[in-house]
């Protein structure tokens, strides 16, 4: 007899297996992702082969338990096959890979057999042993035939509870923290540790399993007889995995819509639905006794339960709003939000859920007829179930969507179940019948006319708004009717990738147009006026500064607008798209007006699929590269910002050829931007970074560096193409110049002050979760962390300054400056910083070109200027900016103020006032503690304008201290220390 002793450990251990599998399944994703890509045609091979494997383990474990008499040791075998397996996954992937290297994986024909064929490889071994794990557990601890339904529900039950954990675990903790290859080791030893406990297990005599009983006819409980045909409980398995997996597929999407399609709310519905089905096995588990129409009611709830969902989901967008407004935007706030939104999704899920997960356990107990076979039944049965997944995942991720919508794939779900309906009610009275047929009927009514369905509701998405709107607690009509006024939409798809809508604004008075969007998954991802600087940009900035202009990549069509400014170059011979999204590429026709009609430019060739897996199969080299994907917090777009993305780029580059990479500055933090810019600047030698819009950057990546005669090469480009002229002139950029200025960060600025920051991987894909955080939180990057104050110390390396090498005076006409002013001062286009950087520039090099306001003086800390370059210090100049009884460290820190808002490489200027002030309060500080912060800081602006290191030395080895060797200010004078060491490290 089991003890307590003995049970508990052994579900421990089942639950630990259960968190391996899902593990496994979120890291497996992404590993195969850099092989396939990670579009709707991968995805499906993907999980074909997971699935495929899971239901061959079962069928073939199933039937290997009626010949074997210890069941507990071939489980401890096939856990210990998992274990070593996915122990070697890392090394095994870059094998397969390697040898994989010359295959195409061209869509749709050679990604199928190709990328089945690696999906198998890799995953087979593995999932077959999983599959064989449950047709062994429930044998081995079925003690009687009475007792083996309730045996079964536990053991999946449990299992299913700790996949819930695994999905998660690895989404939310192990894979941002511990990156892929860690996860899938350290994970396998959970399977090893089970290998381990159950191999004991199976020594133990008491507990061995009972001898095969041959030649012997199988004894039979009258009370678990089977009340229907076994065909028929097969067919309802295959159709209870069919629709599970099509509703899994399509409620993610309602759910990506409802909360912003990013890692973590994958992880949370995929995890519900987990949770929901783990809790409907242990339902089963816990009754004893089955009535006869259980299996009909079962089937009967998950139908109509359903028909109750799909009344709610066009109003899931407004739920979600109303949960996101409840919320602070910080990390507590993010926290208790996805618990929120975790514990509503439950709500939802867990009657029509829990029913699913009850099916698989309550067909068991529909098809058992004795102990020796009853492993064989569930692997059987497992087998059917998994083959449903696997078309499900096929028919209701990809192959429904040629048909129907979001709506239509819910509701042949629904169809799917009534029909198990039906079927349940086999060989009951026949008024179960006529009632699942009228389901069946009303379903098919549903899933022809889609009533109760408005699909304008998911034009755009609520998971941006963070604060309430006047109409936030209004119902959802009168909400989507407010959301969405002055909104026309003018196309709109559902395909297999995602959803797709054009919208088109109110008219634009200064541009005489009505500005069009296009907007996937509800969010925006191009214009075609709020973003055209950046969109024209990203063309016409390398196309200018490049050599050659022969071929091109763009990466993400959107509005077309980027790929079009390319065709206006006549040099230009090939230009390829690689788009993700099908239905993108379908409503380019709205856009034809803004793109120069760039669907019907034959030099024009757009190719579906992913860019990764494009980049990657490719033989072609282009002269230039812009990649514009969507926001780094979409899940599936990490892999264009990861280190290999960008080495693939640079081989994929012709001699001097050019990479140009957009990324939002919205919704970002500074840490996010360091990263995207030093995992470049690890493949490309320069990389630089320009403002391009008030929300947009983009960083010019190469391996050779620009100089005055390639500028000089770029003006006469843009001088002799009218097209182009003209192009940038609608947006205000009307010379070089104006372009230039955009600049924030030049190739030595990144290289010395991002250097130290983290890289993303696809090992390690930590900014996708990272950006997920931002975006939440709506964090923005400060305008003096992008123009930074120490940027003067790199003037010269900007490419302004090396076109006008006394840039640090006022090298520029009058006319051109005024140039520069007027374009600065458009709103539309130019960031803020540029203009309040050019005006200050006026003040300190040729105030004759402006006249001053008192206001305007005011709001430039004009008065601080003299003080800050040293040339005069006197009493009355401190006087008139409050400051003259103030100490030293009150005086420098209203200096330094003034630098960190006005100060960087456009209007650059000395600060020797600083040093001279900092020297003075060294020696004439008030006490130690002042004197240290002096000298403190005075070493760090040495090092920060790049001077002498020696002397910064010097000025730390003269601090005060303690007799127990600490400074003064005690914690922060330690801190400003070890940043002082930091940068004499870095640049020494």
């Amino acid at each position: 007899m089991w003890s307590v002793f003995r049970t508990v450990p052994v579900y421990i251990f089942i639950f630990m297996t259960g968190a391996a599998g899902l593990i496994y399944q979120v890291a497996w994703q992404k590993y195969l992702g850099r092989l396939l890509g990670s579009d709707s045609i991968a995805t499906a091979i993907i999980m074909a082969a997971f699935l495929g494997g899971l239901s061959l383990g079962y069928y073939l474990c199933g039937r290997y338990t009626t010949r074997t008499q210890n069941y507990f040791k071939a489980y401890a075998v096939l856990e210990g096959i998992i274990g070593a397996w996915c122990l070697a996954f890392p090394i095994i992937f870059e094998v397969v890979q390697h040898l994989s290297r010359q295959w195409s994986f061209a869509s749709p024909l050679w990604i199928i057999l190709q990328g089945f064929f690696c999906s198998a490889l890799l995953l087979g071994v593995p999932t077959v042993a999983m599959g064989g794990t449950i047709p062994f557990l429930t044998r081995g601890l079925s003690k009687n035939i009475d007792e083996a339904t309730q045996v079964h529900a536990w053991i999946y039950g449990v299992n299913t509870a700790g996949a819930f954990m695994g999905t998660l675990i690895a989404g939310f903790y192990l894979i941002p923290q511990h990156g892929l290859p860690n996860t899938v080791r350290g994970t396998a030893l959970l399977n090893l540790a089970a290998c381990a406990f159950f191999y004991a297990l199976s020594r133990l005599p008491q507990i061995s399993p009972l001898p095969l009983l041959k030649n012997t006819p199988p004894a039979t409980s009258e009370a678990s007889a089977s009340r229907l045909p076994a065909r028929i409980l097969y067919i309802i398995a295959f159709l209870s995995g069919l629709y599970v997996m099509t509703l899994e597929n399509v409620l993610i999407r309602f759910t990506g819509f409802a909360l912003g399609s990013s890692s973590y709310s994958f992880s949370l519905i995929v995890s519900v639905f987990i949770l929901c089905i783990a809790l409907g096995s242990f339902a089963v588990g816990r009754v004893k006794h089955h009535a006869g129409q259980i299996l009909f009611i079962n089937q009967l709830a998950i139908t109509l339960s359903l028909f109750l969902v799909y009344l709610s989901l066009d109003t899931w967008p407004y739920w979600a709003h109303l949960i996101r407004i409840t919320f602070q935007s910080n990390l507590p706030g993010m926290i208790g939000y996805y618990i929120y939104v975790f514990l509503a999704l439950f709500l939802v899920f867990i009657i029509p859920v829990g029913f699913m997960g009850a099916t698989v356990p309550l067909l068991f107990h529909e098809i058992k007829q004795d102990l020796q076979r009853v492993g064989r039944h569930s692997g059987f049965l497992f087998s059917f179930n998994t083959v449903g997944n696997l078309l499900g995942s096929l028919t209701g991720g990809i192959l429904l969507y040629y048909f129907f919508n979001n709506s239509g794939v819910f509701l042949t779900a629904l169809l799917l179940a009534a029909a198990s309906t039906c079927l349940a009610s086999w060989r009951l009275p026949r008024h179960y019948m006529v009632a699942s047929a009228t389901l069946c009927a009303v379903a098919l009514f549903f899933l022809i006319a889609t009533p109760f369905y408005n699909q304008n509701n998911f034009i755009k998405g609520t998971f941006r708004e963070r604060e309430p709107l006047d109409y936030s607690l209004a119902l959802p009509d009168t909400f989507f009717h407010f959301f969405n006024t002055d909104n026309e939409l003018k196309y709109f798809n559902d395909d297999p990738v995602s959803t797709v809508a054009v919208i088109e604004f109110p008219l634009n008075q200064r541009f005489g147009a009505k500005p069009l969007a296009i907007a996937v998954n509800g969010k925006n991802d191009s214009a075609t006026l709020g973003d055209l600087s950046t969109l024209k940009l990203l063309a016409h900035l390398p196309a200018l500064l490049s050599e050659q202009r022969q071929k091109m990549l763009v990466i993400g069509l959107g509005t077309g607008i980027t790929a079009g400014e390319m065709t206006l170059y006549p040099e230009a011979q090939r230009i390829d798209i690689a788009e993700i999204s099908p239905s993108v590429a379908a409503a380019l026709p709205n856009f034809d007006e803004a793109n120069h009609t760039v669907r019907n430019d034959p030099r024009v060739h757009i190719q579906i699929g992913d860019a990764f897996r494009t980049l990657t199969r490719s033989l072609e080299k282009w002269d230039i590269i812009a990649s514009e994907p969507s926001n780094l917090w979409v899940s599936g777009v990490e892999s264009l910002f990861s280190r290999e993305f960008y080495r693939l780029a640079r081989e994929h580059l012709n001699q001097n050829g050019i990479m140009a990479q957009w990324a939002q500055i919205y919704d970002a933090s500074p840490t996010m931007l360091a990263m995207i810019a030093n995992t470049m600047h690890q493949e490309f030698a320069y990389v630089r970074a320009f403002m391009v819009n008030t929300g947009d950057i983009m960083f010019l990546a190469s391996n050779h560096d620009f100089s005055a005669n390639d500028l000089i090469r770029a003006e006469s480009v843009l001088s002799s193409n009218a097209k182009v002229s003209k192009s940038l002139g609608s947006i205000s950029l009307g010379s070089l110049d104006s372009i230039l200025i955009k600049e924030i960060w030049s190739p030595s600025y990144i290289s010395e002050n991002f250097s130290s920051s983290a890289l993303q991987t696809l090992d390690h894909p930590r900014l996708h979760y990272l950006a997920a955080k931002d975006f939440f939180i709506g964090h923005q990057v400060p305008s003096n962390f992008l123009y930074s104050p120490i940027s003067p110390a790199y003037v010269d390396d900007y490419l302004l300054a090396k076109k006008y090498p006394d840039w640090k005076h006022f090298p520029l006409s009058q006319d051109t400056f005024q140039s520069l002013l007027l374009s600065a001062r458009d709103k539309d286009f130019s960031p803020p910083p540029i203009l309040t950087s050019l005006t200050m520039k006026v003040f300190l090099n040729y105030p004759a070109g402006h006249t001053f306001t008192e206001q305007e003086k005011e709001s430039f800390g004009t008065d601080l200027i003299p003080l800050i370059t040293g040339q005069s210090s006197t009493r009355d100049d401190w006087r008139r900016v409050n400051l003259a009884d103030a100490s030293y460290r009150e005086k420098a820190e209203e200096l330094f103020k003034h630098i960190d808002t006005f100060r960087n490489w456009i209007d650059y200027y000395p600060i020797d006032g600083i040093y001279n002030l900092l020297r003075e309060g060294m020696s004439q500080g008030v006490d130690s503690a002042e004197r240290n912060w002096c000298a403190l800081h005075l070493a760090l602006t040495i090092l920060r304008e790049k001077g002498d290191q020696k002397m910064a030395k010097g000025i730390i080895d003269q601090l005060s201290r303690e007799s127990d060797g600490s400074l003064l200010p005690s914690g922060e004078a330690e801190d400003l220390l070890n940043t002082v060491n930091a940068l004499m490290r870095r640049s020494g």
